[in-house]
């Protein structure tokens, strides 16, 4: 009796090995054909990606007249900002945090500075906010100086209404 319980184990563990082997190989062909799965990021330096640096004149290697300034461009938000360092007859040169640039200005350019006012009326040292043309970036859209609140259009912000 004691060389048949032997014998029975050991065709237990006979069993048990060629169940696992069987086992293996079965795994081991399947992760073969199963193909593995993969995470794949792109970065885009497209229009339509909001720029992260702004105002950098391309300096990330996108050209500023191809990037989006988050409320910038014709009926937005100034979101650029500096210091005047000289003034022309058609032209302000800025100083912002990414470099000095000379920016034309145009018949288009809205110019503000205490209200309406010309690029003549700004001076060196004036701080400024401001906002590019979008097919232009080296041309002022928009140009902010002095009391900002003079700078808002007639009515806006007052919380008053006229009547008429």
């Amino acid at each position: 009796m004691f060389r048949n319980t032997r014998l029975v184990k050991i065709g237990y563990a006979g069993v048990g090995l060629l169940a696992g082997g069987v086992l293996a190989t079965t795994l081991s062909a399947h992760a073969a054909t199963t193909p593995t799965p993969t995470t794949t990021t792109t970065s885009s330096s497209s229009a339509a990606a909001a720029d992260p640096n702004p105002g950098d004149n391309g300096a990330d290697g996108v050209p500023e007249a191809q990037e989006v300034h988050s409320g910038g461009g014709h009926g937005g938000g100034l979101n650029l900002s500096g210091t005047v360092t000289a003034v022309g007859t058609s032209s302000v040169t800025i100083k912002t945090a990414t470099g000095t640039t000379e920016y034309s200005v145009s018949s288009s350019s809205d110019i503000d500075k205490n209200g309406e006012a010309a690029v003549s009326n700004l001076a060196a040292g004036d701080a400024v906010t401001f906002s590019v043309d979008s097919a232009n970036a080296k041309q002022i859209d928009k140009l902010h100086a002095g009391d900002e609140a003079k700078n808002l259009p007639q009515g806006a912000g007052s919380g008053s209404t006229s009547a008429t």
